[in-house]
Order: structure tokens, then C-alpha cells, then sequence
């Protein structure tokens, strides 16, 4: 059953949190991208929040990489944030843990 994709933004200090929910798949990527792009024009750090992401694709994981790549350009800190079991499941499996910094509280998974 899909879960109903949800994305918030919120600013703390110089950082600019965005808190992913659902499904992050083809439908709901574009969103999320847009919601990078906006925070990258005016922060100087953009953090993902992904411990509410339930299932994550090929799509999604392009915004983040895309997002990643963007951040690199303009100089400003990308973070991942207590990536919900599946989202680090996917991101492991693509070998991509290395690429981005996860920032993982204590008994943040789920």
C-alpha cells in the first residue's frame, strides 16, 4: 500500500530542515526536488530529514544525489537525517553511504 508523500521545510539557525514522509517514488520526487532547489537559494546548510520516508526508489534517490550535486555547486553543507531503515537500506544497496554525510540520532531508526 502506498503511503502518502508529505515533504515540510523549516528553518533552525542557518540550516534549512527538510522533513520527508511516505513514498518517495516517479510521483512524488519532483516535489521534493523543487523543495531542495528553494532551500539551496538561501541556506547555508539544507538537511534532509528521511526517518518518515517508508519506501524509497531509483527517483528519489536521483533528487538526492541530484540535491547533493547542487549543494557542492553553491557551497552549502547537505546532510541526510536518521534515514528511516528502508531509505538506508536503498542507499546502501547503491553503495552510496559514502557520498553523503548521515547524521543518525541514537535510536533514530524508526
Amino acid at each position: 500500500m502506498r503511503r502518502k508523500f508529505e515533504v515540510s521545510s523549516r528553518k533552525e539557525n542557518a540550516a534549512y530542515i527538510i522533513a520527508v514522509s511516505g513514498d518517495v517514488d516517479m510521483e512524488s520526487s519532483p516535489a521534493l526536488r523543487a523543495e531542495i532547489q528553494r532551500a539551496l537559494k538561501t541556506a547555508k546548510c539544507v538537511k534532509l530529514d528521511l526517518k518518515a520516508v517508508s519506501y524509497l526508489d531509483s527517483s528519489g534517490v536521483a533528487v538526492l544525489i541530484q540535491g547533493l550535486k547542487w549543494a557542492q555547486k553553491v557551497d552549502v553543507e547537505y546532510r541526510l537525517l536518521d534515514p528511516s531503515s528502508q531509505a538506508k537500506a536503498v542507499i546502501e544497496l547503491a553503495q552510496l553511504q559514502q557520498l553523503f554525510t548521515i547524521d543518525e540520532s541514537p535510536g533514530g531508526d524508526e
